[in-house]
């Protein structure tokens, strides 16, 4: 495993954020967010995109955005 992914933040762009495995890097496109809770959101959906390719999980990407998503509502759902 390496050192780590970087997260960068551009002002616009047009997703929401996008993990590029190549490069162990995030970006996080700043102008479709509403408020800084969305953004932290966003940083951690990509992060854990980051985490899953490291452990080299084999799981398709609509297994992985379906995972994430649980993985970002666990604790309202225990709760």
């Amino acid at each position: 495993m390496g050192m780590g992914c970087s997260v960068d933040f551009k002002v616009v762009g047009d997703e929401r954020g996008i993990y590029y495995d190549e490069t162990s890097r995030c970006v996080v496109y700043l102008n479709k967010h509403e408020n800084i809770e969305d953004i932290y959101k966003t940083i951690q959906h990509e992060v854990i995109h980051y985490c899953i390719s490291a452990n080299d999980v084999l799981i398709d990407e609509g297994q992985e955005e379906k995972l994430i998503f649980n993985i970002q509502w666990a604790e309202h759902s225990i709760y």
